[in-house]
């Protein structure tokens, strides 16, 4: 090369540079549209690879070109072009200029529609922080929704990534059945307070078709989403899902739908049509030494009691026998038999005590056999009349039928509601036996029980009637002073409720 005077040096790079070039502008020339799609010649080859792959980021977002953003975007750095933005996007949302936040995240998600942490904040952000600066129920709605249809599009972008599918059936589940507003979230999911959504020949408001398709209740479309990234999981190739624990991340349809069934004993929905296929019934699978067969089949069955025998089933049979990694990349399964455990361990190249130490950490983690016998109590008949005779009870008493009914022939005869709350406090006492562990330490079936009672003495209060010595649930009455005052709180907000 020393041997070439400078304007020869300089001529051959021009050369290399223009024979460089040329490879890099076949492979590297934008993507060729036809009618039928993509066209099929060597040009933009690296252009259809990141088609194909969903790796190309071809706009440059809806970016004022005066702004330093743009600079930022021209000089290639997308990344801290999208950080400033998302620093403009919390100082509207903190002056409440909604119009400008709108705005500014779609063109953060135009600059990085692949950076996953994005769509997460900005999908929980919309259902969570903006929508509680609204007043109206109705505009909290709203913005829930957006932050669902934001989270959707993000899944629909990253088709790939199971946590964000994940993510669509979390804020579904938490926003509609858990937060304070609940009551009329779960209404509006399907019957939608927006008259856009009203249908012209019935006049009844429909559900907003973009988030509720189907039009049917909000867990059932979580457990959708959840069952969705689940396929995605088992299609990723990986063990772990990034951005969750996989024990608990797994779990998602079948905790759903034990919350659809809780939901629908709470609002005394114990009748209708199947919403989900029925299960089998479920097999004497076991997690421990203990027995735990499933509800036998029985004619008549209600809606709540055979949602339930289907998540029993999941839990023990599908759920529990999928195979995870816990300490050590060590596989176990929850649903594990000694047998199983055995059979693991050999698999493992460990001896069965480490197997069962590894088991054992991740079955107390997520409450396994907790949710497993709560499945089962569920399913039962007992329990299922104890809740429906209180929930009819308690709607008998709003709705005046609390008092003792005289006779045309004089003879008097006990209220509708005391009968139907005595019904409920001896099915309780059922319960209790076969299932003791349910009803101690504050638990939800030892204060309805006790809110049962409360009802059952407001009964004899207000008609001026004495209480009789003995009771049904009398002991639990006196063995649980502690819980009285709770107990009264929850009357007296409930029976008023109910008055309005």
């Amino acid at each position: 090369m020393n041997n070439f005077t400078s304007r020869q040096r300089k001529l051959l790079y021009a050369v290399g540079i223009i024979v460089l070039l040329g490879p890099i502008v076949y492979l590297g020339f934008p993507v060729q549209q036809s009618p039928t799609g993509v066209a099929s010649s060597g040009l933009g080859k690296l252009g259809r690879l990141r088609q194909d792959y969903d790796l190309g980021e071809a706009t440059l977002g809806a970016v004022d070109p005066s702004s330093s953003v743009m600079n930022l975007v021209l000089l290639g750095l997308r990344g801290p072009a999208a950080s400033l933005l998302h620093l403009k996007a919390i100082e509207y949302q903190e002056h409440k200029q909604w119009a400008k936040l709108r705005t500014t995240v779609d063109s953060i998600i135009l600059l990085q529609p692949h950076y996953v942490q994005i769509w997460k904040f900005q999908g929980w952000n919309l259902a969570y922080n903006v929508s509680r600066e609204w007043d109206k129920v109705d505009d909290r709605f709203y913005w829930v929704k957006e932050g669902i249809k934001f989270l959707q599009r993000g899944t629909s972008r990253n088709d790939t990534i199971p946590i964000l599918q994940h993510n669509v059936g979390e804020v579904l589940e938490k926003k509609m059945g858990v937060s304070d507003e609940r009551k009329f979230f779960r209404e509006f999911f399907v019957n939608d307070p927006d008259d856009k959504f009203k249908d012209p020949v019935t006049g009844i408001n429909g559900p907003d078709r973009e988030i509720n398709n189907e039009g049917v209740d909000s867990y059932l479309v979580a457990r959708k989403h959840f069952e969705a990234a689940n396929i995605k999981d088992d299609n990723d190739g990986l063990v772990e899902v990034k951005g969750m624990t996989h024990v608990f991340f797994r779990q998602g349809p079948v905790k759903s739908l034990m919350s659809y069934a809780e939901a629908l004993t709470k609002e005394g929905k114990f009748f209708g049509s199947v919403a989900t296929p029925t299960a089998a019934p479920p097999t004497a699978a076991t997690v421990s030494d203990e027995s735990s067969t499933g509800a036998e089949e029985r004619v008549g069955e209600t809606l709540t009691a055979s949602i339930w025998r289907q998540a029993y089933d999941e839990w023990m049979n599908v759920y529990g026998k999928y195979e995870f990694l816990g300490l050590d990349n060590q596989k176990y399964m929850l649903n594990s038999s000694d047998e199983d455990l055995e059979t693991m361990a050999k698999a493992n190249g460990i001896d069965i005590g480490m197997q069962r130490r590894v088991w054992t950490g991740s079955v107390d983690m997520v409450h396994y056999r907790y949710w497993r016998d709560f499945a089962q109590t569920e399913a039962d008949p007992v329990t299922i009349e104890a809740h429906k005779s209180f929930f009819d009870a308690k709607k008998a008493y709003a709705e005046g039928r609390g008092y003792i009914e005289v006779l045309p022939d004089g003879t008097s005869r006990i209220s509708e509601a005391q009968r139907l709350l005595e019904i409920s406090m001896n099915r309780w006492v059922e319960a209790a036996k076969k299932y003791p562990k349910f009803f101690v330490d504050n638990s939800s079936y030892l204060e309805e029980a006790l809110l049962t009672t409360r009802y059952w003495k407001a009964v004899h209060q207000n008609t001026g009637a004495t209480e009789p010595a003995d009771y049904p649930l009398k002991a639990a009455w006196e063995s649980n002073p502690e819980m009285h005052l709770e107990i009264e709180s929850l009357f007296l907000r409930e029976s008023r409720s109910r008055k309005k």
